[in-house]
């Protein structure tokens, strides 16, 4: 089945070297100039894939903004730090702080991993997003029905 491709999909083509093989079509979510710290908040989860949760930890590993004794515990994927650090952070800084994308973000790679505690604690974040950033009420609904 033949679908109309956009502008965009059709520039953000992957060639494949070979006239007889269409390219690959990237989907419009992976083709993000967001910054891997507000992925949370930016894609859908059926958009991540595994080595896009080594690239938002590379990331936190970066990141010195939090000042938490449990912070390489969290960023190196214990989910009760990661857990611990956010709910601490967005109960003193609230939604609108930076440092909330990162305490999220570790959060979210636990998720990703399957720890389903991480995902409760990602959909509370989204809901309390979802005041200021109104993207986030459809994510709420994606990472609901994920299974993890």
């Amino acid at each position: 089945m033949l679908t109309k491709k956009t502008h965009a999909q059709i520039s953000e083509r992957q060639t494949t070297g070979r006239p007889d093989i269409p390219a690959r079509i990237a989907h419009p979510s992976r083709c993000t100039s967001h910054p891997p710290v507000h992925w949370w908040r930016t894609r859908r989860p059926q958009d991540f894939e595994a080595t896009d949760v080594r690239i938002l930890r590379a990331e936190l590993f970066k990141t010195d903004a939090i000042d938490d004794c449990d912070w390489l515990y969290a960023v190196t994927g214990n989910a009760a730090a990661a857990i611990g650090i956010a709910i601490r952070a967005l109960k003193q800084h609230g939604m609108t702080n930076p440092a909330i994308d990162a305490v999220v973000s570790a959060v979210l790679c636990c998720a990703l991993e399957g720890d389903g505690a991480s995902k409760v604690l990602l959909l509370s974040a989204l809901r309390r997003r979802q005041k200021i950033d109104p993207r986030c009420r459809h994510l709420v609904l994606l990472w609901s029905d994920k299974d993890i």
